[in-house]
C-alpha cells in the first residue's frame, strides 16, 4: 500500500512511528517509494537473480544427456 502525506516531516513521522508497529502479531515492515525508473530497474535485476536461484536449484533446464528437467518460463 502507499501513503501520502502533506509535508515530509508527517512522512518521517510516520515511518518512525509504524516501523516499531505490529498488526495481527506481524511486525510491518515498511520502505520509502522510488521513482518508477528506479523500481523498474530493480524489478530487471530482481528477475534476473530468480533465474540464476532456479538455475542453481535445477529448475531452470535440462539436466543432461537424457534427463528430463523442469522448464520455468521467466
Amino acid at each position: 500500500a502507499f501513503c501520502e502525506f502533506v509535508t515530509s516531516k508527517e512522512a518521517r513521522n510516520a515511518m518512525a512511528t509504524l516501523s516499531r508497529t505490529h498488526l495481527y502479531g506481524r511486525h510491518l515492515v515498511l520502505e520509502w517509494a522510488v521513482a518508477e525508473e528506479e523500481s523498474v530497474a530493480d524489478a530487471g535485476a530482481a528477475r534476473e537473480k530468480a533465474k540464476r536461484d532456479a538455475m542453481r536449484a535445477g529448475l531452470g533446464g535440462a539436466r543432461g544427456p537424457g534427463k528430463k528437467g523442469k522448464h520455468l518460463k521467466f
